[in-house]
């Protein structure tokens, strides 16, 4: 017997069922579900598409507290230096108030003051350096490039006023003694020349200890060192074309080949215009694509090299097609295509540089490469290496790889001649690494790129240079596999996104647990649920519209009552009658909105039939009066106008575009509409199951390593097939009388085939509470043969006469399926497993080296997790009396609170402990009548 695993993977959960089935018999032979513990901020983080994940915010407080102690080594230094000179200053002046330590600091400029003071001096100018910008900051961040102009411009304010920072502030606060010194943030430059100025003059004074060593070591080794950045380049991945594997000299597993080229790459930007340019799709009024020449795709390549962005409008005109036909562009002009960034940026820079056309010259020619065609035998052309050689790429490589803008200045002077300041400066500017890497090697790219420009699409240019894109066998190669014996553990960041690593690792464990257990599968079937499969946008998008779609639903519940219990599928009627202007989608008669709801001569109508098309989305339903859906019968929408005439054909796809042009249906729905029978589409996987997703294909490579046969399902097919048979009431069942003990049931009337029955069932009951429903789809999954997806995708295969009478649901019915009672057993059996929370500690290490060796000397258990909240500060001690008059000790915990949150009941608590904050903050509230709202509204000075 065949030995068939089913899993369902859910963003935070993990259904599993085995099943094995001969031509025969099928028998269940076990099923469970794993929960993945994810915090609700790491759920919600995930499935609201956000950028910023948890792991990005630990990493934000760590380099905070990197920044802290590093000062505390740079002051732990200094302090030493100071001491060693006889410059370490006493309490008195460690404690100097604000304005005198400001004074002390002005006066040091230009007038001799005490060792000891000059010492407390330099203690305060180590604790703000200033800010020093990098390349990144000029990458085009509107909030990063206006906080560096104001920082820029309050420095030329402060040179233009020839004062040092302390002479301003001093002045300032002679002014005004709640002066804001920490919010006047000014560039390291600034600072170092007021230490020079400083220096300059207390040498006079001081020669013999003021030596220039001892000003040199102050200023380059302690108080303005900058540790030169770390090499990150072996985080770079390798390319996926081109890697190979060996084993090395300790028989460990390694990869070789080249990594992946920068997005900047004047290749790597060439690439990625032509795949843009190679998924333009244009269609006209009518859903027809407007076919593109290639003349045409060499105009746009053109543009597209030379220009930021391409709009619609320019595509338009471009292709010489007229705006007011009324064309349908791709998602992609939503936004407009981005252009060649890295050659645009370069262009602006130069500027009117007479040397400008020679410097942006980037021609590839082309070479024969040592692959053949196996097919046709032809020699595969190849991108010859001398594009490295052009002026633009070599331009490119000096700004990508020098980071220091002196030393980058320098090396344009000398190797492209550049002697303009200017120029200089604005190419100095220009952050070419921010954009991170692309997903090829420079010598994939050289194999892709000339079949793109002959205006193949991206996977057929892959095949063309003898890439597996897909990672697609042959039967041959597939049997041929060496399937490893346990599935190997994700790394950590390897997919970039920590909540899917989770729920892959968690499959990894799952399978291999179950592989120990049942042995090796035959066969492994599984669905990835909707937000695994979208990318970060998408998911954005998705939970936005789910909360949208929710509201106008909740409006439209409260419209409908009147015609009844407003159900999920009265409120999808009122839609429909609303998306159609309360008319007939087809002949555009006037709908009474109660006799759709009710059902009398108002259906809903399939735009494409069910038996062309497995739709049941809202997507693919209309309002249409019963006499037009019976006299459209089994066409789509659009062959149905079609058959009326041309006159008919034409208005009603005047009516569909409007309804379009106006949002009020979906894009989805627009293609429905215009859809003829011979364009739809014949592959049901390639819909639903958006395998071109990265975390999709991951998922399926991974099973692969262990099974030669692994198909993947999509969610509305195990809706479907759950519900023919009959299993989607097991959780309701089992649950019943646990709920009924409890008062939680509820009697409603339905009706069934024209009678009205009373029925108990649980108040607001879903299968999401519990988790077992998991085990449940898991077990469908398993039962879904690829047969069934076939049949759903493609309900015109010859099954002879007696087929086309026979239903959908009785065709399901009748393939061999459990049972409701068995599967209800096997639930009610099961044993929910849930993976472990954050661990307390860790088994770790710790590392010396010697003789140059990493050895190993120690095992440690390493602390996990915060040891306290965010809000908590600190912990004092409080003496009280107790009620006998004993004075005891308490210890009280320190939190910090937002101080638009502190209010009278929380200062008469005692919650804010110190005393002059707490008569600072009392008073406030006072004025403004205890409402910390507008106590608060602005800045409390302490």
């Amino acid at each position: 017997m065949k030995n068939i695993l089913g899993l369902d993977l859910g963003s935070s959960s993990i259904g599993w069922a085995v099943i094995r089935e001969n031509s025969e018999e099928q028998e269940l032979v076990a099923m469970g579900s794993r929960v993945v513990s994810l915090t609700a901020a790491e759920l919600s983080s995930f499935t609201q598409g956000n950028g910023v994940s948890i792991n990005s915010q630990r990493t934000q407080k760590r380099t905070q507290r990197k920044g802290y102690d590093r000062y505390q080594l740079r002051r732990t230094l200094l302090r030493n230096k100071l001491d060693t000179l006889g410059m370490l200053p006493d309490d008195s002046l460690s404690y100097l108030p604000k304005l005198q330590l400001w004074g002390l600091r002005a006066k040091a400029v230009t007038q001799r003051i005490e060792l000891n003071e000059l010492g407390r001096v330099l203690l305060h100018l180590n604790q703000k350096r200033g800010y020093k910008s990098i390349k990144s900051d000029f990458s085009g961040d509107k909030k990063i490039t206006d906080y560096v102009k104001t920082v820029k411009t309050r420095y030329d304010k402060l040179k233009e006023m020839r004062l040092t920072i302390g002479e301003l502030f001093f002045r300032r606060l002679t002014e005004n003694a709640f002066f804001r010194c920490k919010e006047q943030v000014y560039p390291r430059q600034a600072y170092v020349e007021e230490f020079d100025c400083i220096m300059n003059c207390q040498r006079k004074f001081y020669p013999d200890i003021l030596t220039d060593e001892t000003i040199r070591c102050i200023r380059d080794e302690i108080i303005y060192y900058q540790r030169p950045l770390k090499s990150c380049k072996y985080l770079v991945s390798r390319c996926e074309f081109e890697k190979r594997f060996y084993l090395n000299a300790a028989g460990k597993k390694t990869e070789a080949g080249p990594k992946v080229s920068p997005r900047t790459s004047p290749l790597f930007q060439v690439c990625r215009l032509w795949e843009s340019i190679n998924n333009i799709v244009v269609k006209d009024r009518r859903n027809e694509i407007v076919f593109i020449s290639a003349e045409q795709r060499a105009a746009l390549f053109d543009f597209l090299n030379t220009h930021e962005k391409l709009k619609g409008s320019d595509l338009l005109k471009l292709l010489g097609l007229s705006k007011t036909y009324g064309y349908r562009l791709g998602e992609q002009f939503k936004t407009g295509i981005q252009g060649n960034k890295t050659r645009v940026e370069i262009e602006r820079a130069l500027g009117n540089y007479p040397d400008k056309a020679r410097l942006l010259q980037f021609n590839l020619q082309k070479e024969s490469s040592s692959m053949v065609n196996t097919e046709t035998g032809e020699i595969i052309p190849m991108i010859s290496l001398s594009f490295e050689q052009e002026p633009l790429y070599r331009l490119w490589h000096v700004l990508y790889s020098i980071d220091d803008r002196e030393q980058l200045q320098s090396v344009l002077r000398q190797k492209f001649g550049i002697d303009d300041d200017e120029v200089l400066e604005r190419l100095s500017a220009i952050d070419l690494v921010k954009a991170g890497f692309g997903n090829k090697s420079s010598k994939a790219i050289r194999r892709i790129l000339p079949f793109l420009q002959l205006g193949m699409n991206y996977a057929e240019a892959c095949e063309a240079a003898g890439y597996n894109h897909s990672n697609n066998y042959t039967k041959a190669e597939n049997e041929a596999r060496a399937l490893l014996d346990r599935l190997p553990a994700i790394k950590k960041n390897e997919l970039r996104q920590p909540v899917v690593e989770k729920i892959l690792n968690q499959m990894v464990n799952v399978v291999n647990a179950l592989m120990e257990k049942y042995g090796r599968f035959d066969e492994i079937r599984v669905e990835l649920a909707r937000e695994l499969k979208q990318s970060k946008e998408e998911r954005s998008n998705t939970y936005k519209s789910i909360n949208k779609n929710q509201r106008e639903n909740e409006q439209i519940a409260k419209r409908i009552v009147e015609y009844g219990v407003p159900t999920r599928s009265r409120i999808q009627k009122y839609k429909m009658w609303e998306e159609s202007k309360h008319c007939c989608i087809y002949c555009g008669q006037p709908v009474d909105v109660g006799d759709f709801l009710r059902g009398f001569d108002v259906e809903v109508e399939h735009i494409i039939p069910k038996s062309l098309y497995f739709d049941d989305s809202f997507a693919n339903k209309v309002c249409s009066c019963r006499s037009c859906n019976k006299e459209k019968n089994n066409r789509t929408a659009y062959d149905y106008m079609k058959s009326k005439g041309e006159k008919a054909l034409s208005d009603y796809v005047e009516r569909v575009n409007t309804m379009y042009t106006n949002n009020q249906i979906s894009k989805t729905k627009w293609q429905n509409l215009l859809t003829p029978v011979d364009k739809i589409s014949t592959d049901f996987i390639d819909r639903q199951l958006r395998e071109s997703q990265y975390i999709a294909r991951k998922a399926k490579e991974i099973l692969t390593s262990v099974c030669y046969n692994v198909t993947a399902t999509s969610g509305s097919v195990t809706s479907f097939l759950r519900h023919v048979w009959g299993w989607d009431t097991v959780l309701h069942d089992l649950n019943f009388d646990r709920y009924k003990k409890v008062s939680l049931t509820e009697v409603i009337e339905v009706n069934h085939r024209g009678s009205v029955i009373r029925r108990e069932q649980i108040k607001d009951w879903s299968k999401r509470f519990d988790h077992r429903h998991h085990a449940i789809d898991a077990l469908t999954i398993a039962c879904t043969k690829q047969a069934y997806i076939q049949r759903l995708n493609n309900l015109r295969a010859e099954e002879g006469p007696d087929f086309n009478k026979m239903s959908l649901e009785r065709y399901i019915q009748s393939q061999p399926h459990f049972s409701v009672a068995q599967v209800r057993e096997a639930v009610d059996r099961i044993l929910v497993s849930f993976r472990a929370g954050k661990r307390a500690v860790t088994p770790g290490k710790r590392y010396i080296r010697k003789n140059r060796k990493r050895i190993s000397v120690q095992s440690v258990l390493i602390p996990r997790g915060a040891l306290s909240e965010d809000s908590v500060y600190g912990v004092i001690h409080v003496w009280e009396k107790d009620e006998q008059g004993h004075v005891i000790q308490k210890q009280r915990a320190v939190m910090k609170y937002p101080i638009t949150s502190i209010n009278r009941e929380m200062l008469d608590k005692g919650k804010v402990v110190d005393k002059r904050i707490h008569r600072i903050l009392s008073d406030r509230l006072a004025q403004y009548n205890d409402n910390p709202k507008e106590a608060f509204a602005k800045p409390v000075y302490i």
